[in-house]
């Protein structure tokens, strides 16, 4: 609904969007039991946005706009909800169809802009609101041209732009333009609640405080927090009287806790004690019991002396905690008082006792693995760290490196799999997001990966990147799958993701007919054969017509082919040829296009002109029925024809 708010629904299909308790995560690297695809996941969290968004003044004008023009040019001041409206105007156009695409720059030194990379029926979005300079420039100039290829493809764009910069934008860009501004913070609040079934007659009852700060005006994401935070304080159940308190405890969340934790810390002069509140603030969440020894195992990292007295005259758990301004809920699951006040203690002891950071990663590389923490509480360890270095630009190769060095352990252990979730919290960080892309791309051409990484690498691509910036990931899974050693993990992950989006087909046959850049990758050939399927070439799923129809897919097919022809003996792709004739059989008008492009791909070679016949006769001859005989007949004269005018032996 906000800015911001967007990017806090991208990436998970349950959503947090404030700092607190609850962190959903992947199941990395392991089969989906749900059988959920990236891009069910992807569209499973534009419904959940779509549940909660209220319109901004201005939606109604920009969904005319790009249903009689093909695009739309949004503006509005930030937290007015322009990333969420542009959303949601692209979902209104796809949402039983295929998901929109994020226009992002080319990894590998492409045009941010290019006319070609578009295709027919796509939905577009070009989110440069908070564009560098360097980026709006080449936007700007490359926006008209990209405009034209849209509207022949029957396309459709929605573009974001740099509210700061709009007084400069061309004028032929101009009539695209709509302004947006907020709505009304009161209705995003009942609207978000109402979808999280809070009872109205609970939800609008007078609240001064909360009135209060709705009447400031705050921006539309804040208030999507807010309810977030209300939502997650009714269902902890720590606290009575209804939604007043609710909105008390959940306004309390914004606040700035970092002057109450100071005076907390200088209250606890024992280390057991500040052990305890640090370990509660990175297992927050997590049994008691496993918040205890985890604290215990904290002590033993820094070389903090043994505790002497016997265990009746120590202090309980109950009393230690009452003294961080914590305490067990009622499954025995340890929360802080405050919401909010778990991140404001980690980043108390990050910033302000720098000695302790080593000491620090130490203990979460070997707490990962204590019995007493769940699935969750692991990754909720692993990311909470990974936090703290995405605090810093300065940090990001320290994060960088500790991935890498955790990712090298054996597959499926427990330090591995921090390894993924803290990659997974770098990935999903709204600064640094596209610097962390940057690195796996690095890495995933980076030469030869230990199995342990490139299965990190292959899953976050896979199952995290995909989600929303499926094409990043179709790029780095196809260098992975190039690289890889032992298995095929890359490339199944790569032809997964390919195959459920018509656009990822066409662009990784882009791919597949790019010059080579060497001597070429064995693995592009067999690539190739499996996204060369005709029976996907000629089905348009939802979209008006099929690849196999559209000119520029014909020359990478062509392109393909040659190359299998020319680098690869004819066992390796006869069955492929009988499939394209089995279809051209069934599919007459879609079949002239499939045979026509397995004649060009031979490129005029006697030899492959010779075999694609024998091929084509040996196919035919097998026919079991009548009717199939006359069909295959029919299909292998078509490609005698196609033979010999290639050949020059007659005219078309």
């Amino acid at each position: 609904m906000s800015d911001s708010f967007s990017n806090h629904v991208h990436g998970a299909y349950g959503v947090n969007t404030g700092s607190g308790d609850q962190h959903l995560h992947f199941t990395l690297h392991q089969e989906n039991p749900r059988g959920r695809s990236s891009q069910t996941v992807a569209h499973d969290q534009l419904l959940w946005l779509h549940q909660r968004f209220v319109h901004p003044t201005g939606f109604g004008d920009a969904r005319e706009m790009l249903r009689s023009s093909g695009t739309v040019l949004l503006n509005g001041a930030p937290g007015t909800g322009r990333s969420t409206a542009a959303r949601m105007l692209l979902h209104e156009l796809c949402r039983d169809t295929a998901s929109f695409q994020e226009l992002l720059p080319d990894d590998e030194g492409g045009e941010f802009l290019n006319p070609a990379n578009v295709g027919d029926g796509d939905h577009l979005l070009l989110d440069v609101s908070s564009a560098d300079e360097r980026v709006w420039s080449e936007v700007h100039q490359g926006l008209s041209a990209f405009r034209s290829a849209v509207r022949e493809h029957g396309a459709q764009l929605v573009v974001v732009l740099p509210h700061d910069r709009i007084a400069r934008l061309r004028e032929d860009l101009n009539p695209y333009v709509v302004e947006l501004s907020r709505p009304s913070g009161s209705q995003v609040l009942q609207r978000y609640l109402r979808s999280e079934l809070v009872d109205p007659s609970e939800s609008l009852r007078p609240v001064p405080a909360l009135a209060g700060f709705l009447a400031a005006g705050p921006a539309v994401g804040a208030v999507a927090r807010l309810a977030e935070n209300i939502v997650r304080v009714k269902k902890r159940g720590l606290i009575g009287g209804g939604f007043p308190a609710w909105c008390a405890q959940a306004l309390d969340a914004v606040k700035d806790w970092s002057a109450s934790v100071v005076t907390l810390v200088a209250q606890l002069e024992a280390g057991p004690q500040r052990a305890l509140l640090l370990t509660t603030a990175m297992l927050q969440g997590a049994h008691a019991d496993a918040v205890h020894w985890a604290c215990a195992r904290l002590l033993s990292t820094v070389g903090h002396p043994t505790d002497e007295r016997s265990l009746l005259e120590r202090a309980d758990l109950a009393q230690r905690l009452n003294e961080i301004e914590a305490a067990p809920d009622a499954e025995g699951r340890v929360f802080f008082k405050k919401l909010g006040y778990d991140s404001a203690v980690r980043a108390h002891f990050w910033s302000h006792m720098p000695d302790l950071r080593a000491h620090l990663r130490s203990w979460v590389g070997d707490t990962v693995a204590l019995a007493e923490l769940s699935a969750d509480d692991r990754a909720n360890l692993a990311t909470r760290l990974a936090e703290q270095y995405l605090r810093r630009t300065d940090s990001l190769p320290e994060l960088a490196a500790l991935v890498r060095e955790w990712a090298g352990e054996p597959p499926r252990t427990a330090r591995w799999q921090a390894a993924a979730h803290a990659l997974e919290a770098g990935l999903r960080d709204e600064r640094h997001g596209q610097s962390f892309r940057s690195t796996i791309y690095a890495w995933s051409i980076g030469g030869t990966l230990s199995d342990g990484f490139a299965g990190v690498l292959v899953g976050v691509c896979a199952e995290v990147m995909a989600v929303e910036h499926p094409d990043e990931a179709m790029v780095r899974l196809h260098h992975l799958a190039r690289r890889e050693r032992t298995g095929t993990r890359a490339r199944a992950a790569l032809l997964e993701l390919v195959r459920a989006d018509q656009r990822l087909h066409r662009r990784m046959l882009d791919r597949l007919a790019r010059p080579l850049r060497s001597a070429g990758w064995p693995v592009d050939n067999d690539l190739f054969l499996e996204l060369c399927d005709a029976s996907a070439l000629v089905d348009p799923t939802t979209r008006a017509r099929a690849l196999i129809a559209e000119p520029v897919v014909r020359e990478y097919l062509t392109v393909g082919w040659s190359r299998l022809f020319h680098g690869q003996g004819h066992d390796a792709w006869s069955g492929r040829v009988e499939q394209w004739l089995g279809t051209a059989a069934r599919d007459q008008w879609h079949g002239a296009l499939l045979l026509a492009v397995l004649v060009a791909g031979a490129e005029q070679r006697p030899d492959i002109l010779s075999r694609l016949y024998v091929i084509a006769r040996r196919w035919a001859a097998a026919a079991a029925a009548p009717d199939d005989a006359e069909r295959r007949v029919d299909v292998m004269d078509q490609v005698l024809r196609r033979i010999d005018v290639a050949q020059g032996l007659q005219t078309v």
